[in-house]
């Protein structure tokens, strides 16, 4: 019964851990969370999703940050501009792991870097300073979530599943079926005509 509440004790700890800790489990690596906040700029709906705009003074090698809830149907940007552009900063974005990044760059000689990206859950961003201190701007945001709608592939329609059976499907082919009946009308008179002259 101890090993069972001691393993139970564990397991509770990892999973609060793992929480607090996203990509990995390294002790060393301690991300700041970035929350976003509800974005309606007015006159501009193209716009409208979450933003989280942080400011932040370096003077560490590397930080690390991390950013929770994107939707694979939604647009998202990661961008980080530098102060002092003479100062540059290498930006990495990050799934699962802090080992490889996904997309990365640096902040070069416009003081920018920016990426357009879509993705789900959860993403971490590396920055690492060339120069410390180094003041820089982090802007990321996530847009509404974009309307697909899917057919389903098990409605029915009149004619069969999916799309107006054998009319539908004389509708959509029309073209190529006129094309092969005329092929096979060419080859008809070809042929009548080659046996003609045999």
């Amino acid at each position: 019964m101890k090993k069972c509440t001691l393993g139970l004790v564990i397991l509770l700890f990892m999973s609060v851990k793992t929480i607090a800790q996203p990509f990995t489990m390294n002790p060393a690596i301690v991300p700041t969370e970035l929350t976003m906040h509800a974005f309606k700029p007015a006159g501009a709906d193209k716009l409208n999703g979450n933003i989280s705009i942080t400011t932040v003074t370096q003077v560490k090698d590397t930080l690390y940050f991390f950013i929770k809830g994107f939707s694979i149907y939604s647009p998202a940007y990661a961008g980080i501009a530098v102060k002092d552009k003479s100062n540059s900063a290498e930006v990495g974005l990050f799934k699962e792991n802090w080992l490889k990044p996904s997309k990365g760059g640096n902040t070069g000689d416009k003081g920018v870097w920016e990426e357009k990206f879509k993705t789900e859950g959860d993403i971490g961003i590396r920055v690492i300073a060339k120069t410390k201190p180094c003041d820089y701007s982090i802007v990321v945001w996530n847009g509404k979530d974009i309307d697909v709608t899917v057919p389903s592939a098990f409605s029915y329609k009149e004619g069969g599943a999916g799309g107006g059976g054998i009319g539908g499907f004389l509708k959509s082919n029309l073209v190529y079926i006129l094309i092969g009946l005329l092929l096979v009308a060419v080859l008809f008179l070809l042929l009548k005509l080659k046996k003609r002259k045999s």
